[in-house]
């Protein structure tokens, strides 16, 4: 049980920490680094300035990214990554790019096996809950 939660535990900080060292620099740019991340998901600039939608997409990878590194709101953490990077899969399948829609397919297969499994026993979550 012990390698399985270890299991977990890297997979976990390593997906946050990929997620924070891409959205963390950009939020803090502000409005001129959000639109570009804002074009990236077309499916919603219909409807919304890019840099409104980029913010919203930055702010959610950073605060699914908290919920995957604490265990707090796992698997909706997990689930809202994997509806992103099933997002950009679609995205970069309409572009013509195989690598790269294989990349975020496979990441969104992760963020989805994660939301099945829950957090595991190294989460700052279960440590509190289980002294209660």
């Amino acid at each position: 049980m012990a390698n399985e939660n270890t299991g977990l535990l890297i997979m976990r900080l390593g997906l946050a920490a990929s997620q924070l060292t891409f959205a963390v620099p950009r939020l803090l740019r502000a409005s001129p680094a959000w639109t570009p991340v804002g074009k990236e998901i077309p499916f919603f600039s219909a409807a919304f300035p890019d840099a409104a939608v980029g913010l919203a997409v930055l702010a959610i990878q950073i605060l699914a990214s908290a919920g995957l590194l604490t265990g707090y709101l796992f698997r909706l953490s997990s689930a809202l990554l994997a509806s992103f990077y099933a997002l950009h899969c679609l995205n970069f399948l309409n572009g013509g790019y195989r690598t790269l829609s294989m990349y975020a397919g496979v990441l969104a297969c992760v963020c989805l096996g994660l939301a099945l499994s829950g957090p595991g026993r190294y989460a700052v979550a279960v440590k509190i809950e289980s002294k209660g």
